[in-house]
């Protein structure tokens, strides 16, 4: 196969960042073929973002009935991964979809089934998995340097997660809920990480602490009331949270009007869909911090804490293990271990890549496409992605019941 010929479903942050990716850097492997999504403004104010252009299907059956298309990458909001994905492996197509492979763990299995039955690639997009600093943890671990894990912690603090409440992620009936959407994330790190134990219990506490209407970050006006949306907000100007959409609609670079465009008025006409709603003000069934603690099948336990109100950005991992601990600080680049019994302290500093999300995007990206080419075993697999939904599926239940959740 010279390239591989593909489509992208779902044409929103991610779906044009893979566009661009593929359009560009994978030029020698890859052609783009066409762009779905049922918003034609919105997929066609993204070919100045990506730098080149491609066919436009406002139908994805449309689009996934080509017989010159070998691939698709699914980007669409969350609650429509599985049925997209079942279609496109009845239409025989290989598939890279983003996290989470679906909102539910019956509907991940749904996925996995169809994927064997077509016998087509399913790949799961944990680009977490393509992290440098992660990968060299992993090799660390696999080498047998710590001993055997026996608890972890993940710490993410995410600085723009404060935008999820502004955006379609905020409402369960889209995301399945964070833990799932954002959740999924992380609980795949931990289930990599730990290797061949699987999760069996969960409980899970988190809310809506700061993003609400007892918060906002300036001072009310007497008869002024804020909001709906950020561009209509007469605090826009005063508002440290602002979405920036609006205004960059009149900027100098090509790629920036270019992305103010797909989500500007015109396109929010066609669907009605903004990414600027007051996130002090919105409905949401979410939350903007919450701790989840899961318990394996060989008695080690790990936990998960989600930080969208913060002013810094960064995960931290912490693993405890019977040959000492160990911190990795995917910010800042490097993996501490401190062997039990010794005043040791061995750092492992680590190279990063340029790219999206750390420059994980593209390896994830390229692997995609030589797992096509060459018949590899991708790095994440659809069973993955189904052990990691569960454990974000039991969390939101947790959450909602108050109660431990057993995962069968």
């Amino acid at each position: 196969m010279a390239k591989v010929r593909m489509g992208i479903i779902g044409i929103g942050g991610r779906g044009v960042g893979f566009a661009r990716m593929f359009s560009n850097e994978l030029k020698s492997r890859v052609q783009l073929m066409a762009l779905a999504d049922p918003n034609r403004e919105r997929a066609e104010a993204s070919f100045d973002y990506i730098g080149a252009q491609a066919d436009i299907h406002t139908d994805v059956n449309e689009m996934l009935a080509r017989k010159d298309i070998d691939a698709v990458m699914v980007t669409t909001p969350d609650y429509l991964h599985e049925e997209v994905c079942l279609t496109a492996f009845k239409a025989r197509k290989h598939v890279l979809v983003d996290k989470p492979l679906a909102i539910t763990g019956r509907g991940c299995l749904r996925v996995i089934e169809a994927a064997r039955k077509a016998d087509r690639l399913l790949y799961m997009g944990f680009n977490m998995r393509h992290d440098v600093v992660l990968q060299r943890l992993k090799k660390l671990i696999l080498a047998g340097t710590f001993g055997e894990i026996f608890s972890m912690q993940a710490i993410e603090h995410y600085n723009g997660g404060r935008t999820y409440m502004s955006r379609w992620n905020r409402l369960k009936k889209f995301s399945g809920g964070l833990w799932i959407h954002k959740g999924s994330h992380d609980f795949d790190v931990l289930n990599w990480l730990i290797g061949a134990p699987r999760p069996v219990r969960v409980s899970c506490f988190a809310n809506v602490f700061t993003l609400n209407d007892r918060h906002f970050p300036f001072p009310l006006r007497r008869n002024v009331k804020p909001g709906p949306t950020c561009s209509a907000c007469a605090y826009q100007k005063e508002c440290p949270d602002a979405c920036p959409v609006a205004a960059a609609a009149d900027n100098a670079d090509v790629r920036t009007r270019s992305y103010a465009r797909m989500f500007g008025d015109e396109a929010a006409r066609n669907d009605g869909y903004r990414k600027d709603l007051c996130m002090y003000l919105s409905d949401k069934d979410t939350h903007d911090q919450g701790i989840a603690i899961v318990e394996y099948d060989n008695g080690a336990t790990a936990s998960h804490s989600e930080y969208f109100v913060t002013p810094v950005s960064n995960r931290h991992y912490l693993l405890e293990a019977t040959g000492g601990h160990v911190e990795a600080d995917l910010h800042g680049n490097w993996i501490e271990f401190r062997p039990r019994w010794s005043q040791d302290k061995v750092t492992h500093n680590v190279h990063r890549p340029t790219g999206g999300h750390g420059g994980a995007d593209p390896r994830m990206a390229a692997e995609f496409v030589e797992c096509i080419r060459s018949g590899h075993r991708p790095t994440a697999s659809g069973i993955d992605g189904a052990w990691s939904v569960a454990i974000g599926e039991a969390c939101e239940l947790s959450r909602a019941e108050r109660r431990t959740v057993e995962i069968k």
